[in-house]
């Protein structure tokens, strides 16, 4: 997206299935967000699923030559029962935004990013801890906003 006020939401086509994965992979759907060289984004992700207490979710984002200057995000996991919470401000490629070994159905992240150089923004998922299979659900979605 470019423009101040311009927002792009997208949605997973396919779910996505780790088994016994920790490396982290592209959310088909969830790719190819276009980021400017300067620009301040909000985001929100949000993310249907299943994950077990052993094997958990890893969320993170992939730049392709996009790099940030700086990043907010806040993250939470929802069980059944209770919600874990996680906060980052790495702006390093594939940095964990969330990292939690629970039994997690849903997933909420949001934030805001400055952008130093541009390029493309993916959201990405792995298993927290190899065990069993960890999926993220058809429908789960990305909307970023330019803000400035």
């Amino acid at each position: 997206i470019t423009g101040v006020g311009r927002s792009e939401t997208k949605f997973c086509t396919t779910q996505l299935d780790k088994t016994s994965s920790v490396t982290l992979a592209n959310i088909v759907g969830l790719t190819g967000f276009t980021l400017t060289a300067g620009g301040v984004y909000k985001f929100t992700v949000d993310l249907a699923g299943t994950a077990t207490v052993n094997g958990g979710w890893k969320v993170g984002f992939k730049y392709t030559t996009a790099t940030l200057t700086d990043i907010e995000s806040t993250a939470k996991a929802f069980t059944a029962s209770a919600v874990a919470v996680q906060h980052s401000t790495t702006t390093t490629d594939q940095s964990s935004l969330l990292a939690s070994t629970t039994e997690t159905i849903f997933t909420r992240l949001v934030g805001r990013i400055t952008v130093n150089a541009g390029g493309t923004l993916a959201v990405q998922f792995a298993q927290n801890a190899s065990n069993g299979t960890s999926s993220v659900l058809v429908g789960s979605n990305f909307k970023l906003r330019q803000i400035t």
